[in-house]
């Protein structure tokens, strides 16, 4: 097998082959290793290669799971395991060893997957790009001028690359979807306590964060859900079972829907044409399906919202921050983190446990007033984004030049991901789906949530529409099938 034609298997169908022994997860990692080596140098999105793991002794002794010999990577946030680098994008944890194992790297390991690196990720993910002191710019493999999106722009980039069928990222604010929609990716992000965010913690970032994967294909989606899902001992709480194997899903139809859309901008910056565009033919398709569309949109105080998801976010941040830097015995300053981090840093001591409650409160608000929508809707449809990705000259945003503080930071973070962070908070499924592109061929996200537990709905969904719009034949300007090397 060479490159192109392993780029064009999914992660389902490479572990078909292995178990049916027309390749050897030898083989497989030596491609992935060779496909990294190939386009990473254009578009920094790994920083470390195991080596080890693409040796016989470690492949001896995978187990033999639904992911048997598959490569994959994981982003370096999130996704610890015990005895490896966990840098996170900052100086601050340049070096870091950890000593735990998530839950859900361990559950991708036990299916026999075999983690073959680190990608990158910005400073403990805060924007919405994936830059950093520590690693530099990560590029989109669509246009090298783009960025591929945040915080998991480095997981997407490869997998959108075909150096992988799948990656790792998390999502405490749109940091899977986001990325998913500039890359031309499937991106889900599950409903809070699907998947265990653990051991190291209950929740993360109060319930706002979720790990999961970037992909390809809606198969791999539904399979990495199978394996990934379910509670771990001592999670706070756990969410009703599905109904079936998500893998089952895929071949069942989709029941005839209520759908609710917008394709208006929910804050003063414009709605792109090419978003609406995409928007208008994922629901002409659903129409034609015999759906029931109509235009409504839930109602809650946008601004109130964005402020107490920065108050949220920066007081965790502050709390992870002094640990880790209590361990390391580094200080927490401008020699170790980037000068947004250090702002919201620093903001974050500042808050008081009453602004914590009362942040709380502006989120059940909204849960109150989505949940109360959603009694009316089975689906509802928005942009993933307002714009595809930008170009990164007009977006670098680790280092302003401009006058900031926490607060107008953080609304920028928000900006072009601001149809994304309401089902953090709501707990929600919502996923990404790649349904355009721009004339210039830069991918167009559309995003669908559903009601909480309802990943089911989403996952037939992706089925449908990657058939109705097929996304599988396009390949971005960087990609291990045009990189091939001469011999």
């Amino acid at each position: 097998m060479n490159l192109s034609e392993y780029a064009k298997y999914d992660a389902t169908g490479l572990a078909e082959l292995v178990s049916k022994n027309q390749i050897s997860p030898k083989e497989l990692a030596d491609l992935a290793v060779k496909a990294i080596e190939l386009v990473n140098p254009e578009l920094n999105a790994v920083v470390e290669v195991y080596s080890d793991r693409a040796k016989q002794p470690y492949l001896d002794k995978l187990p033999k799971g639904r992911l048997h010999g598959v490569p994959i990577l994981k982003k370096d946030l999130a996704f610890s395991e015990a005895g490896q680098l966990s840098e996170m994008g900052s100086l601050l944890t340049k070096g870091f060893i950890a000593d735990i194992t998530s839950t859900a790297i361990e559950r991708l390991l036990d299916a026999g997957a075999v983690v073959l690196g680190r990608t990158t990720t910005p400073e403990f993910g805060l924007t919405g790009t994936t830059e950093s002191k520590l690693s530099g710019i990560t590029r989109n493999p669509w246009d090298i001028q783009r960025t591929p999106g945040g915080s998991s722009g480095g997981s997407a980039g490869m997998v959108a690359a075909g150096v992988v069928p799948i990656a790792t990222a998390s999502d405490g604010g749109g940091s899977t979807r986001g990325p998913a929609a500039y890359c031309g990716l499937i991106g889900l992000k599950q409903s809070r306590g699907r998947i265990p965010a653990g051991p190291g913690r209950s929740e993360g970032n109060n319930g706002l964060s979720a790990s999961f994967v970037l992909t390809r294909s809606a198969r791999d989606c539904a399979l990495c859900l199978d394996i990934m899902n379910g509670p771990a001992q001592g999670d706070p709480y756990s969410i009703t079972k599905p109904e079936r194997p998500y893998r089952e899903e895929i071949m069942r139809p989709l029941k005839k829907m209520h759908i609710a859309y917008t394709n208006s901008s929910w804050i003063k910056s414009p709605l792109g044409k090419d978003s609406k565009k995409a928007v208008h033919t994922a629901l002409r398709k659903l129409e034609a399906e015999g759906h029931t569309v109509e235009e409504a949109t839930p109602d809650y105080d946008i601004e109130a919202f964005i402020m107490a998801t920065t108050v949220v976010a920066c007081a965790n941040l502050a709390r992870d921050t002094d640990v880790i830097a209590a361990r390391l015995g580094r200080k927490v300053d401008e020699a170790t983190l980037q000068s947004t981090t250090l702002e919201c840093y620093r903001y974050g001591k500042q808050i008081s446990a009453t602004q914590l409650l009362d942040a709380l409160g502006v989120f059940n608000t909204v849960n109150r007033s989505v949940g109360h929508f959603f009694a009316r809707y089975d689906l509802f449809v928005t942009p993933t984004n307002l714009q595809p990705a930008p170009v990164i000259d007009k977006y670098y945003r680790s280092e302003p030049s401009e006058p900031f503080t926490a607060e107008s930071w953080q609304s920028q973070v928000f900006e072009n991901d601001s149809f994304l962070a309401t089902f953090n908070t709501t707990g929600q499924p919502a996923i990404s789906l790649p349904l355009d592109e721009t004339n210039e061929g830069i991918p167009v996200g559309v995003q669908f949530a559903s009601q909480f537990g309802d990943e089911a709905t989403l996952i037939r969904l992706a089925a449908f529409f990657e058939e109705a719009l097929p996304w599988g034949m396009r390949k971005p300007q960087i990609h291990v099938s045009k990189r091939i090397p001469v011999k």
